[in-house]
């Protein structure tokens, strides 16, 4: 406060204490409308929302494009157009009402409100929305489309809770929603209201008052701290689960459907120091509604390492702590969350705080609660450092009342805004050396939507820093294209922009070449940065390929595969990161074959990134997506391909009778909702076969065929990982079965790629262990897993120990392995077969898996061994 003072009596610094600079204005001419997180589709559910806001630069009548942007949202006159199934958001008298989103400086918005249910086959509705302020309009373009759902209801929330076990009332509080996800658009629907969500814990506490009110509905669950200094702290498992709101709102008696829950673990884990970064600029997604951030923004966030950075004025800024914690159970293991803001019970000092707020010009100077902030502009800047050779502040991040390893502190050294350089960058990190030389493709008339770029700028008084290139302040630059007939930038002035492609489009020339160019308006002179692009038509879509990203070293390899296996979501944390175990999670990708692209004809199925392979990166695109069932895929051996389960197994007996009257029909992994294409696994203890596929929604109008080859698909086995004892066998049974299990999936005689000749019989052995696992009462209390008893009925089909009523099938996975590496009685095994003859691993396996199914099926009918007669002169001869 000396300084403003100083700056005061002196007659400078800018603000509203300053005589000598005129006032500054919002500048009419440089608005801009902006839709937040640039969704621009809203679900028709008559209870969702999308949100607009417009942000505008200020002058004052000689110095213009004055920044940080300014949020007027609540000036301007907001009306729709052509919009029977939505309006906007008013009050209780008709007013309309704003709403203020205090993550990542978002600000004040208005909702566009989604009023009528429509039907699923509805056509899509477009609208407009118009803010008008002194004169000067901006428009917006949305639609509306018709909910299709994408799977059940999710429950989303915190899965990962720390709590410290030399603090025995320490505790945490997170929100959990019920949403519903559909396919052609990222907006969920909330359905908390609809619900109660319960708890299986007494660890985890649920709020009263459920079902909460409709709108942003959300239930706060407040974990208490199962852990002792003195005790063994096995990491503990909660299930929350939702029941419907309208039967039971006191969760008594309640239980999970399976399908509507969410495993929540709790791990002992001293919380030992934090650090605090700031990031300039942040990504819209940087920081989500609950104030955590997102990692993929980590190197953005300086500071972690050093007291003291430089920020240059007209800047947003995100204050970041990384919190480290020590595991209990592995004192060489730490654990690390990087929070923008969190829930502090009973705190007496803000999260955040600085000690000098001239060289901010957001109020309050840096939020105590969010750690957002705005620096100066580059006017009140200039004026700034007449007084003040080098203004700073100390920003301070407090997660630790009075405990100052759990307290830290930044210096920000303010400079000047100018820039000397502007480039274009690709989000998704697929940015060639010389992006000139090798301009990005971008398809037109076709489903796929452009490619996401940001505005990197490198100021003046920051060049020759670690990090060169920050990102571009919102509303300083502007983007253009060279072809906008062909594609052209979604907003105008936001740092981060989709080149769209169009629909319709007459290329003049295979592929068509065009300029995209960004312009920095903030400095003394305009900068600009271009990046070469070409348009391609890539013609009808003809098949798509399903890829699996390894579960090892190489994150940017993919590769087909027939058959994987997954564990267990609460893999314990005694073992190691680099023991090759069972991950509890597999990341599938999926590329096209589409009939205008070089190398179609003949798709280079190994490296798919590589130059002309035939194949596009589609997994991001709408219309693409992603099932997972119980079963196994059938690859081109049936017609069509598809998942096969216990419905086309043909005769089976009466499950309920074998398992206690235990019947689990959910599959046991299905796919993240936020995380496109990562499958994980289901419950705590499953064994099953799960059959994934990929597939694009039929669109006449977006060149997606109705045709069968659209599909592709493959089988993952989950397996019930728990322990070190069992994780491991589990690791080796999965290694083990691995190249058995694909045996004659895809022989070079057999026209098209198959399951596997054994994955019928795995899903067999399945429907039978899936139930008698699942009932265990393990499950739910987070007790000792009897894990002798679960290896037993794994490997050798005996699970007496797990249920007094549960069979002895007299067989398991082991026993199937064996016998069809080793041979089975005078029937030779497939490893002497691979040996002698490759060609003949067919014949034969299909006659020992005949018997084998068989035997399953039956439950201990074993005629089909009895049938077996085929020698290795028999099999020779057919070839000969």
């Amino acid at each position: 406060m000396i300084t403003s003072s100083l700056l005061a009596a002196c007659g400078g610094g800018g603000d509203a204490r300053s005589p000598d600079r005129p006032g500054l204005s919002i500048d009419p001419s440089t608005m801009q409308l902006e839709f937040i997180d640039g969704i621009t589709t809203l679900p028709g559910t008559g209870n969702n929302r999308i949100s607009v806001r417009i942000m505008a630069l200020q002058s004052d009548g000689i110095n213009k494009n004055v920044g940080p942007a300014q949020n007027i949202t609540s000036r301007v006159n907001w009306t729709l157009t052509n919009t029977p199934l939505a309006a906007l958001s008013s009050d209780e008298d008709g007013d309309l009402s704003f709403r203020t989103v205090t993550r990542n400086g978002i600000g004040t918005v208005i909702d566009i409100e989604s009023t009528q249910q429509m039907e699923i086959d509805a056509a899509v509705v477009s609208a407009s929305i118009t803010g008008t302020f002194q004169g000067t309009s901006r428009v917006g373009d949305f639609t509306i489309v018709p909910p299709t759902p994408s799977g059940a209801e999710q429950l989303v929330g915190k899965d990962l809770i720390l709590l410290d076990p030399t603090i025995p009332g320490d505790s945490e509080t997170n929100g959990y929603r019920l949403l519903q996800y559909f396919t052609n658009t990222s907006v969920p629907e909330n359905r908390t209201h609809t619900v109660v969500i319960c708890s299986s814990s007494e660890f985890a506490t649920v709020e009263a008052g459920q079902p909460v009110s409709p709108g942003d509905g959300v239930v706060d669950v407040t974990y208490t701290n199962p852990f002792t200094p003195d005790g063994d702290n096995t990491a503990v498992e909660v299930t929350l689960f939702a029941v419907d709101g309208d039967s039971n709102v006191a969760c008594d008696g309640a239980s999970s459907d399976g399908v509507r829950e969410l495993k929540v673990t709790l791990r002992p884990a001293t919380f030992s120091s934090v650090d605090i970064c700031a990031v300039i600029n942040p990504a819209g997604d940087a920081c989500s509604a609950g104030g955590a951030f997102n990692e993929e923004y980590v190197a953005d966030c300086r500071g972690l390492d050093t007291d003291s950075i430089f920020v240059p004025a007209a800047q947003n800024l995100q204050f970041v702590a990384r919190k480290t914690f020590n595991s209990t159970t592995d004192t060489t293991q730490t654990l690390t969350e990087y929070l923008c803001s969190e829930e502090r019970e009973n705190a007496t000092a803000p999260t955040w705080s600085v000690d000098e707020p001239d060289i901010f010009s957001s109020d309050p100077a840096v939020d105590p609660d969010q750690g957002t902030a705005a620096t100066i502009d580059r006017l009140a800047y200039a004026q700034l450092v007449e007084v003040v050779a080098n203004p700073n502040a100390v920003v301070t991040g407090n997660f630790g009342e009075g405990v100052p390893e759990l307290q830290d502190s930044l210096t920000l050294n303010l400079v000047d805004a100018r820039v000397d350089a502007i480039k274009i960058e690709r989000t998704d990190g697929l940015n060639a050396d010389d992006p000139q030389q090798s301009p990005d493709t971008i398809y037109v008339n076709s489903f796929l939507d452009g490619i996401e770029y940001r505005a990197l700028c490198q100021f003046s008084d920051l060049s020759g820093t670690e990090q060169e290139f920050e990102t571009c302040p919102n509303g300083l630059i502007r983007w253009t294209s060279s072809a906008p007939d062909v594609a052209e930038p979604s907003a105008e002035a936001t740092p981060v922009i989709t080149l769209e492609p169009k629909t319709g489009v007459q290329l003049a020339e295979e592929p068509f070449p065009f300029t995209l160019t960004v312009t920095y308006i903030g400095s003394d002179e305009d900068i600009s940065g271009s990046r070469n692009i070409e348009a391609r038509d890539p013609g009808e879509l003809q098949a798509l390929r399903l890829f699996m990203v390894p579960n090892r070293s190489e994150p940017d390899e993919v590769e087909i595969d027939q058959f994987a296996c997954v564990g267990r979501l609460d893999l314990v944390s005694s073992v190691s990161n680099d023991e090759n175990f069972v991950e509890n999670g597999q990341q599938f990708e999926i590329y096209a074959v589409f009939s205008n692209i070089p190398g179609s004809a003949d798709p280079n199925l190994d490296d798919p990134n590589a130059p002309d392979s035939g194949l596009v990166y589609v997994t991001p695109e709408t219309e693409i997506q992603f099932s997972a069932e119980s079963g196994y895929w059938s690859g081109s051996w049936a017609d069509p391909a598809m998942c096969r389960s216990i419905s086309n197994l043909g005769e089976i007996p009466d499950l309920g009778e074998v398992t206690g009257g235990v019947i689990v029909n959910s599959p046991a992994a299905s796919f993240d909702p936020n995380k496109k294409g990562r499958l994980k696994s289901d419950g705590l203890l499953r064994l099953n076969t799960v059959c994934v596929t990929g597939f694009a929604l039929k669109d006449e109008s977006k060149q997606i065929p109705e045709d069968i080859r659209t599909v592709d698909g493959t089988t993952i086995l989950v397996l019930p990982v728990a322990d070190d004892t069992l994780l491991a066998s589990s690791n080796e049974l999965c290694e083990t079965l691995e190249p058995v299990l694909t045996l004659g999936g895809s022989l070079p005689f057999v026209d098209g790629d198959g399951p596997g000749i054994l994955l019928p019989v795995i899903y067999g052995v399945s429907l039978v262990a899936d139930p008698l696992l699942a009932s265990l009462v393990a499950n739910d209390d987070g007790g000792l897993l009897p894990v002798e008893e679960i290896l037993d009925g794994l490997l050798y089909g005996d699970f007496t120990g797990l249920s007094e009523d549960a069979p002895d099938l007299g067989f398991g996975l082991a026993t199937i392995t064996d016998g069809l590496i080793n041979g089975v009685g005078d029937v030779p095994g497939l490893g002497v077969l691979v040996d002698f003859l490759d060609s003949c691993i067919l014949s034969t396996t299909l006659d020992i898996v005949g018997g084998l199914l068989d035997f399953i099926l039956g439950l201990g009918d074993t005629s089909g061994f009895e049938d077996i007669d085929f020698s290795f002169e028999d099999c020779a001869a057919l070839f000969n």
